[in-house]
């Protein structure tokens, strides 16, 4: 989440480096980072023996010789004897991982559904954000995150067409990289109240949602300046949202207010194993569906769950195999 307007979004950033990051591809991921062993090698079809003990515990690797700290919550459910699903959970600028984990709050749902939640920390330049390749002195935190996952995939049982994103902010633009640049990682992506499109998702179609309010005072939702951060200009999130049901090859959408502040647009007839949802929620700002009101960010719902809905929509989800 965003701790202050001060801080802003990392939306001059984004809009800088979106781009390169997108029409680069998949980021080369290797290095001096610690050894992973291999997926494939160390897991059978369907069990695997990688036990670990339950709860949210801090954990650090080295990538390209510099030290990254995430945030690793394991499920009581979990017993190391099969693949279980794995979400990965991005803060927003010049918020923190610990901060993430508290906002979004997957712990009792990954209890009861038996999946793992990782939070990374970003870079802290001008405030903790992330960097998508271009900003001198940063990694590309694209590739630390393809990086982080063969760590957690060589440690822990993780079933790998069971990979999934969301974050906060500048944590949706990180998610909406990861869906231009590493959809064969992710199976399912959710973003809420930044959403990026750049076209290009390795060639596949992929299931996205996006969380919106209209009373965003950081990155307006019908589109225009950024309240922050040089004051940039966006289009507005439903449009974003339509150009990724193009991608998906959808025809046409439906709305439906299933509460009385909340719109869920849905595309129709995508292409298989895909899907475009927007959900519009009107007089929230800045903040995450079924989370905490932030005071000057603004009023969060409590009509809908966003963790809860995103779960529902990862489950539902698996890349290819």
């Amino acid at each position: 989440m965003l701790r202050r307007l001060g801080s802003g979004v990392a939306i001059v950033v984004v809009c800088a480096l979106v781009v390169t990051a997108c029409a680069s591809g998949t980021p080369n991921a290797t290095g001096p980072s610690d050894p992973a062993p291999s997926h494939q090698a160390r897991l059978t079809a369907a069990t695997c023996a990688r036990p670990h003990r339950a709860g949210q515990s801090s954990q650090s690797f080295t990538f390209k010789g510099k030290r990254r700290t995430y945030l690793l919550y394991v499920p009581k459910s979990y017993t190391g004897n099969a693949k279980v699903p794995l979400v990965f959970n991005f803060h927003g600028w010049s918020s923190t991982a610990a901060e993430q984990m508290a906002l979004a709050n997957f712990g009792p749902i990954a209890d009861h559904n038996d999946f793992l939640v990782v939070a990374p920390n970003g870079q802290d330049r001008g405030g903790r954000h992330w960097s998508f390749g271009n900003e001198p002195g940063l990694q590309n935190d694209v590739a630390m995150v393809r990086a982080l996952l063969e760590r957690i995939q060589g440690s822990l049982c993780v079933d790998g067409r069971r990979v999934y994103a969301t974050g906060m902010s500048d944590g949706g633009a990180m998610t909406s990289v990861l869906a231009c640049t590493s959809a064969d990682k992710f199976a399912a992506f959710a973003a809420v109240a930044v959403v990026l499109y750049c076209g290009t998702s390795k060639g596949r179609a992929v299931p996205i949602q996006a969380y919106a309010g209209s009373k965003d005072p950081v990155v307006p939702t019908a589109g225009g300046q950024v309240n922050c951060c040089g004051n940039p200009t966006l289009p507005s999130k439903a449009s974003t949202m339509a150009k990724w049901g193009t991608h998906n090859g959808c025809k046409g959408y439906s709305d439906v207010m299933i509460h009385p502040h909340v719109l869920r647009r849905t595309w129709r007839n995508c292409k298989p194993g895909s899907a475009t949802v927007y959900f519009l929620v009107k007089g929230d700002g800045h903040t995450w569906p079924g989370g905490p009101s932030l005071g000057s960010l603004g009023h969060a719902t409590k009509e809908i769950s966003a963790s809860k809905r995103m779960w529902d929509f990862f489950a539902a989800h698996r890349l290819p195999g």
